[in-house]
């Protein structure tokens, strides 16, 4: 939540992140992730049932970027932590990411125009 101007944030990176969240709730970050993946998958799923102007066409020569806000909660009634979808944009704000991430657009513009399929930092979530 980097809205307001002189506001102090603290950052840390993902591995801090997920050694901290694992000792808070006991719960490994790849489930965590696993659950995501999964919404991201139904949400893209569900926009292209449909044709066009109804959902999101296909064509095959487009590329697009989009970023999620999620948000993690206890689900009801259990101690397990479930993602919560807030929304999704297109053409989001980068600027953390490539400040946080020196390689982020390398990495952005290599999925989208190269096709890797070995790359560590890459997951597939249609697999």
């Amino acid at each position: 939540m980097d809205y307001r101007v002189n506001t102090y944030i603290r950052q840390i990176g993902c591995e801090t992140f997920i050694t901290i969240f694992y000792e808070q709730h006991g719960e490994t970050w790849s489930s965590i992730e696993q659950r995501i993946f999964e919404i991201c998958r139904e949400i893209f799923h569900c926009a292209t049932v449909e044709e066009p102007p109804f959902d999101i066409g296909s064509c095959l020569s487009s590329r697009a970027l989009y970023a999620a806000d999620l948000i993690l909660g206890l689900k009801h009634n259990k101690n397990k932590i479930q993602p919560k979808l807030l929304e999704i944009n297109f053409a989001p704000n980068c600027q953390h990411a490539s400040t946080s991430y020196p390689t982020f657009y390398y990495q952005v513009f290599n999925v989208l125009f190269r096709n890797p399929t070995d790359d560590e930092d890459t997951v597939d979530i249609l697999s």
